[in-house]
């Protein structure tokens, strides 16, 4: 992935509508999958195993869907682990294990969403023109422009394609101060 993916998919999960409801089955299908494999070895309100999974869909969807896949988890686990809903009134552990699991799901949300929005703003500054100006360097034949202080370089081609495309760029802007009257 190049870092202008990474960036965008930082910025923005990737996820959306028809891609995110199909996400979102596959990883409730398998973490009941997996939940279903170990029902034996764990007690009837063991929620453990979706938790990756909401992580997952913390990272691949909005913060919303998923909250609604930890909901769809607590669902799922009690209807086919437990067992009809008045049995899982009377289960002594299914309320505490949920709560617990739902918290712990939220916390997940919350700092996949803290890390998006940290990420986000930190690249947002780097927006600003005001506080400096672009370096250009040469390393290697190459041309990268990097600007005071903010974010990483960034590569702009070899020496010669980017000098031809800096003069070609200072013609058109002489060119136009001429069309427009100002010198």
């Amino acid at each position: 992935m190049t870092r202008a993916g990474l960036n965008h998919w930082l910025r923005h999960p990737s996820l959306a509508g028809r891609e995110a409801l199909l996400c979102a089955i596959v990883l409730l299908a398998a973490a009941t999958a997996i939940r279903g494999a170990i029902n034996g070895f764990v007690t009837g309100c063991e929620f453990t195993p979706y938790l990756p999974f909401v992580l997952l869909s913390a990272v691949f969807l909005r913060w919303w869907q998923a909250a609604l896949v930890a909901l769809a988890s607590v669902a799922i686990l009690g209807l086919l682990f437990i067992g009809p809903p008045e049995k899982l009134i009377a289960s002594s552990c299914f309320e505490s294990s949920a709560g617990i699991f739902l918290v712990a799901s939220a916390a997940t949300i919350g700092a996949v969403t803290l890390v998006r929005r940290l990420f986000v703003s930190i690249h947002r500054q780097g927006d600003d023109e005001s506080a400096g100006g672009i370096v250009f360097s040469l390393e290697d034949g190459e041309v990268w422009a990097s600007w005071y202080g903010k974010g990483h370089p960034v590569l702009l081609g070899s020496e010669p394609r980017v000098s031809s495309m800096m003069e070609d760029f200072l013609a058109q802007v002489e060119c136009g101060k001429r069309l427009n009257g100002k010198r």
